[in-house]
């Protein structure tokens, strides 16, 4: 019997697959092109109709937002990227708070680096 069959761990399910893939986000690329145009229609709306209509535009955008997030989030997990209960605030955080995207996609970008360095790969 080898000494791999009592090894457990993350590391060692990953030797068993073989090659493996670079992780990447599914919704990540598209996250800055949605942001900038969900800021584009709120500054819009807010300047010519008035505040009402944007916090409307507000919400459904921040919807929209936590949406993609999720999803991304969900896909990073799919590949093998543990996110713990950080994944929870900023699903919850993007409801909200007005700059999360753009903080969720530099993070994600550190996350996604530190995975594929950790599996021996590269972003291609």
């Amino acid at each position: 019997m080898s000494t791999d069959e009592y090894r457990r761990g993350t590391a060692v399910e990953r030797e068993r697959q073989g090659k493996q893939r670079p992780a990447r986000g599914r919704y990540r690329g598209i996250l800055p092109t949605i942001y900038a145009i969900g800021l584009v229609m709120f500054t819009v709306v807010s300047a010519y109709l008035g505040p009402e209509p944007a916090f409307a535009v507000y919400l459904v955008t921040h919807v929209f937002y936590a949406g993609l997030i999720h999803g991304d989030i969900n896909s990073l997990r799919e590949q093998g990227i543990e996110w713990g209960v950080s994944r929870h605030l900023w699903f919850g955080a993007a409801f909200t708070l007005p700059f999360v995207v753009p903080a969720y996609y530099l993070y994600s970008r550190r996350v996604i680096r530190r995975e594929n360095e950790s599996r021996g790969l590269t972003n291609e």
